[in-house]
Parts: structure tokens; sequence; C-alpha cells
């Protein structure tokens, strides 16, 4: 609706998680390194956590489009054990259709992954919203893929992505065995006024849009949570339109702050 009024090729601050939405700061780029050395390396399962809105969903696929093997995001995980093998299985390939047991699913996994590590090849299995896997079965299944190992190290890396309940709810033969957890907490104030510019510059805007004292009221309205983030400067863009200004004032953001508030207790 705004796009053509600022002279943007698109919304700045839509909802994605395209690899190519990624805008680096410096605790983004320093957990993306300790993930990426843990994974490469085949060291054991990592942890990414962090609080809601904090960006994992999409530091974890910019991890996944930069590993060195394929990569499978499992993103309903309140499944049982044998229902979290079945699946993986069916997403490895050469099935056309649900295993007819656990013991089928794992024979084919581990006979896929068998034949992937001996060209070289170490799948990443990226589980998001794990903290909603209820069974400790399904954990044990997760631990248990892990000991399938063709030349030294497992021949499947695992990332498991979560709120900060994750930890507390990881079996002690799972968690013993973390070679990284890593915190995604809130950003800076210059990293929000980073991501902001970053994100407008990918839309193809000419010029900032939002002045230094809006990017700071924006920092603190969404408390350095990129989803908020995202949502205000949205937001604040939208009244802009509005009311005809060429740039988002401080006195803008403090309006969609208002009105986010309002939308969240609704």
């Amino acid at each position: 609706m705004y796009e053509t009024h600022f002279g943007l090729e698109q919304r700045p601050f839509g909802e994605t998680v395209s690899p190519a939405a990624y805008v680096a700061s410096p605790s983004r780029d320093a957990v993306l390194r300790r993930l990426r050395y843990a994974l490469d390396h085949g060291q054991g399962p990592a942890v990414l956590f962090g609080p809601p809105g904090s960006g994992k969903t999409l530091l974890a696929r910019r991890l996944t489009s930069e590993f060195n093997g394929p990569a499978l995001h499992m993103t309903f995980p309140a499944l049982s054990a044998a229902e979290l093998v079945a699946h993986l299985a069916m997403e490895l390939g050469g099935l056309a259709a649900h295993p007819a047991s656990l013991h089928t699913a794992l024979r084919h996994v581990q006979g896929h992954l068998t034949a992937l590590a001996t060209r070289g090849q170490r799948p990443l299995l990226v589980v998001d919203d794990a903290h909603l896997i209820g069974a400790a079965s399904t954990f044990e299944a997760l631990r248990l893929l892990l000991n399938f190992a063709t030349n030294g190290p497992p021949d499947l890396s695992l990332l498991l992505v979560g709120d900060a309940e994750l930890l507390l709810e990881l079996p002690p033969g799972l968690a013993d065995r973390l070679t990284a957890h890593c915190l995604l907490g809130p950003y800076t104030e210059a990293e929000s006024a980073t991501h902001v510019l970053g994100r407008l510059a990918m839309a193809g805007a000419s010029s900032p849009l939002f002045c230094s004292e809006a990017l700071i009221a924006l920092h603190k309205g969404a408390d350095g949570l990129p989803r908020r983030l995202n949502r205000l400067a949205d937001l604040a863009l939208l009244i802009a339109y509005a009311k005809d200004l060429a740039i988002v004032d401080e006195s803008t953001v403090a309006i969609a702050t208002r009105e986010y508030g309002r939308d969240i207790a609704a």
C-alpha cells in the first residue's frame, strides 16, 4: 500500500524466513559462527534458543543455506518417536508412503544416511519449535539417530531450535552430547537500527525513511526483538503514508507503538 509513496520495490518488513532477508549484526553473526563450527565438524547436536520473536527460525534458515550438505527442516515437532522417524525417512527420499513400522523407518533412515556418508555428505536436521516436543521418547529417538555413524562422527547433524524452556526439557542423554547451546537475545540499539535500514535497503529504499530519533523509538518499542521491530516499522510506515509524510518521525513511531500494543492486548 505504501510502497509507491516511499519509492520501495516491495514491503520491507513482511514476515519471512527467507535467508535473503537476513541482516548481518554482531550478535547474530557470532551465533552463526558458533553453530556453523559445531555442526560442520560433526561434533554433536546443537541448540539455538531465545525468546519468541528473536529471529531464531530466520537465523536457522540462514545457517542451512550455508551448510555444506543437504538440510531438512521439521516445523511440526510435536510427534511421537515413530512419527518423527517416519517423517524423516520420507523427507530423506525413496519412500512413496508412510513406513509401515518404526523398524522399517529406522532401517530406511540408516541406509540413506550411510549412502550419503560414503559420498562425504552429512545431512543437517533442524527441528524448529523443539520446546513443543512433549514425549521423552521423541527426544530419545533423536538421540538414537545420532548413533548412526559410518566413518566416525554421526552421519546426521542435529540443530534444535526453540524457546528457553527447551534446555530444561532436554533429557540428560541428549543434553550431555550438546556441542553448542546459543542464546539469541534482543538486538542492541545499534543492531535494531542496522536491521531496519538493512531491510529498507533490500526493498529498494534510496534514503533511510526513519529519522534517528524514530529508530531509537522503534528499538525501545520493540524491546529489541526483530519480529516486533518489523511489525512496528511496517505500521509506522503505513501511518506516515496516511499522513502524507516523506519520513517517519518519532511521534509516528509513538502512534504505531500504541496501536501495536492494543493489537496485542486484543
